[in-house]
């Protein structure tokens, strides 16, 4: 007697099941997938294996404008960077700090004491108008500006300043405009806790 029509289908299925089966269990163990008999105690859990993953760590940056528009103050855990907004500080091309600057420069200097001791980079920079040798002298006048009311606020003894002047030199943004010119007029100081 042969089987029924039904039978034959339902024992091809069974059989395609268990090729398929096996195949699957064939591609784990090559894949190197542990895979675990039916009972067995000593199996591992179920789950894709553990992988080490390795990343950059990167500082947390916290940016806040502060002092009334005058600063732009950018903490991490290494420093301190304060982005000084040069047309708040001074009149226009001069180095000369304006009237109540420095109440504000004293609440930076409170900012620096609290990271502790270290290194003080104050850094003055212009536009592109006029030549570049005059914006470099500029800067240079308006970075000592902010220094030398910066200095006796901070025990000289555990902070090492360093005072200079880049002119037109690395823009904060192209100089294609009054409105990014404004950007580029500015005395940056960062400050790096430690030796």
């Amino acid at each position: 007697m042969f089987p029924s029509h039904n039978s034959v289908r339902s024992l091809v299925s069974l059989s395609s099941s268990r090729r398929a089966a096996a195949a699957g269990l064939s591609a784990l163990v090559l894949l190197g997938v542990p895979t675990a008999a039916v009972g067995d105690p000593t199996s591992p859990p179920a789950g894709p294996p553990a992988r080490t993953i390795v990343a950059p760590v990167r500082d947390i940056v916290v940016p806040t404008s502060d002092l009334k528009g005058a600063a732009r103050v950018d903490e991490s855990e290494k420093q301190v960077k304060i982005r000084l907004n040069a047309e708040v500080l001074f009149p226009k091309d001069s180095a000369r700090l304006r009237p109540g600057v420095r109440g504000r420069l004293a609440e930076l200097a409170q900012v620096i004491d609290r990271r502790g001791p270290g290194r003080v980079s104050i850094v003055g920079y212009t536009d592109d108008l006029g030549s570049a040798h005059h914006g470099l002298v500029l800067s240079r006048q308006r970075a000592a500006a902010v220094a030398r009311v910066l200095q006796p606020k901070l025990d000289k003894a555990d902070y090492t300043f360093r005072v200079s002047g880049r002119g037109e030199a690395d823009p904060a943004v192209p100089n294609t405009s009054e409105k990014n010119r404004k950007l580029n007029r500015r005395v940056e100081l960062t400050h790096r806790p430690g030796r």
